[in-house]
């Protein structure tokens, strides 16, 4: 097994696949893409889409057209119009879960979130989540954002910034420690916005900035002219923009220069409450990790919320008593 990306790729190692928000979402594809999706050779489980993107779970829209009840699980056949997939749904081993599990019907028309997998040489979805779509307009919804996000969003190649890739010299260093100093100037005076413009003004975060230009153009003449207010704004804006990919900060408003700070007190576990009761509203099932993960990164808010946070603030949830786990990975509203 190797970490490096094949030769011609724009795939990035696999040790870096997790910092793509791509990779801890259910992707939107049709039946007929699943199924023909390529499996990495060397990664059992992970599979290829285009721009060599790492696929692991996705989401799909049809009706049940087939359905096979036994002990351990309900396998429900989907069909989309492109192909038909089988979606396993495992039961839970608490009895009173299973006495208000749900069964759709043949010909119900249902939203499906799981994980790829195989058996028996046959590709099927290991259900995350299943509910049922009362209004018929969803299909065709689905299939326009389907469309919209394979030409878009998921066509887009993944490139961490290369210091991801390579040991950080003496600049790439003073570049995290800027990152860290603003963060940390951010949660010390728990703010919940701020004006870039004013950020520069910190004495502390200005001068990490200049430090980082002088090591970064040490070996260049023009190190000197380039050690000046604005390129120390422009080293100060990169740090934030790192900031806004890990899901810390959401630019708000371009025109005041204004960035909004997203934690679990301020707006981040409010919008997972309306997430889990935006999903549950039509059956008042529970709801999956991924799923709320798939509802905040539709905004552009929470577009780069982490897996990491999501389940810091449920945790926070459950000690507030606003959710409680219906399972490891499933939650409902109190």
């Amino acid at each position: 097994m190797t970490d490096k990306p094949e030769e011609g790729s724009s795939c990035p190692p696999v040790r870096f696949w997790g910092l793509n928000p791509l990779f801890w979402t259910h992707m939107k594809m049709f039946v007929k893409e699943v199924l023909s999706l390529e499996e990495y050779p060397d990664y059992k489980g992970v599979y290829r889409y285009c721009n060599n993107q790492p696929v692991i779970r996705v989401e799909i829209l049809g009706y049940v057209v087939s359905i096979d009840v036994r002990e351990k699980l309900t396998t429900y056949g989907v069909d989309d119009g492109s192909g038909t997939i089988s979606c396993c749904r495992w039961h839970s081993s608490d009895p009173s879960v299973n006495r208000t599990r749900e069964l759709y019907n043949l010909g119900q028309l249902v939203t499906v979130q799981g994980k790829i997998s195989v058996f028996r040489e046959q590709r099927q979805l290991a259900v995350d989540l299943i509910y049922p779509e009362s209004d018929l307009n969803t299909e065709v919804l689905f299939w326009l954002e389907a469309v919209n996000l394979s030409n878009t969003v998921y066509r887009e190649p993944f490139t961490p910034s290369l210091k991801d890739f390579h040991g950080g010299d003496g600049a790439t260093s003073k570049e995290d420690e800027l990152k860290k100093a603003i963060l940390m100037h951010i949660t010390e005076n728990k703010m919940v916005a701020f004006q870039f413009t004013t950020l520069c003004l910190e004495p502390n975060i200005q001068q990490l900035a200049r430090e980082a230009i002088k090591l970064k153009c040490a070996h260049q003449e023009e190190g000197k002219k380039l050690d000046g207010p604005y390129e120390a704004k422009k080293v100060i804006r990169q740090s934030i923009k790192d900031l806004e990919r890990d899901g810390l900060v959401y630019y708000k408003d371009s025109k005041r220069d204004l960035y909004e700070v997203i934690n679990h007190e301020h707006n981040l576990g409010a919008a997972i409450l309306k997430a889990i009761r935006k999903i549950s509203a039509p059956s008042g099932c529970s709801v999956s990790k991924w799923a709320i993960m798939d509802v905040l990164h539709s905004s552009h808010k929470f577009h780069h919320v982490t897996l990491q946070q999501v389940e810091d603030s449920l945790d926070k949830l459950l000690q507030s008593s606003d959710v409680y786990r219906q399972n490891e990975h499933e939650y409902c509203l109190v």
